[in-house]
């Protein structure tokens, strides 16, 4: 099924390029929203000296932006990102067990950026803000301290209406979150869709 969904979107993505007339415009001053979702992989660790503890696994990943476009081809806004771990590998000490029924989440905001290259329509999109964990282990819920988070986003759109821009792309994140005593440091990668609107 996520397969066939790949591969419909793909093909609007492709359909998409097509579809405006008048080919590729600026980005121009006014609202910006970009609303995009993916799928990706997540870790995050810690090491007290004495255990080291490694929460893996595949993740969905979504990434909201909302601002304005405050000169061509140039928007600042918020961003909303993060990701979710469902049933992820636990790693102590080099030794692996799989967590059924349990969580790992990320969630972070911050302020970012995004650039377009023109004609191209493709983007840059560095993010840098406040982020917190959530673990739903075995029944048992607990939050993190909040550290810092950082998304940097690449992406390529086309033009499907004068306000729409359809697209597909790239983000890596990072975070260093503290909790009691120990720092969860980690990283995200993803593949996203996206719908951006200006």
């Amino acid at each position: 099924m996520l397969r066939n969904a790949i591969a419909a979107c793909l093909g609007i993505l492709i359909t998409a390029s097509t579809v405006r007339a008048g080919g590729p415009r600026d980005h121009e001053p006014g609202f910006f929203l970009r609303l995009s979702t993916g799928i990706g992989g997540a870790k995050t660790a810690a090491d007290d000296g004495l255990v080291e503890a490694r929460l893996s696994g595949l993740s969905g990943d979504p990434n909201f932006a909302i601002g304005g476009t405050i000169t061509p081809n140039f928007a600042l806004h918020a961003t909303l990102w993060g990701w979710s771990v469902g049933d992820p590998t636990l790693e102590v000490n080099g030794v692996e067990a799989a967590l059924n029924s349990s969580k790992v989440t990320l969630g972070a905001l911050g302020i970012g950026i995004t650039y377009y290259f023109m004609p191209v329509n493709l983007y840059l999109s560095p993010s840098i803000g406040f982020g917190a964990l959530n673990f739903e282990v075995l029944g048992i819920d607990a939050e993190s301290d909040t550290g810092v988070a950082f998304d940097f986003s690449v992406g390529k759109e086309w033009w499907v209406s004068d306000r729409w821009a359809l697209g597909i792309a790239g983000g890596l994140g990072l975070h260093s979150i503290p909790d009691g005593g120990d720092d969860w440091k980690g990283s995200s990668f993803a593949v996203r869709f996206t719908s951006t609107f200006n």
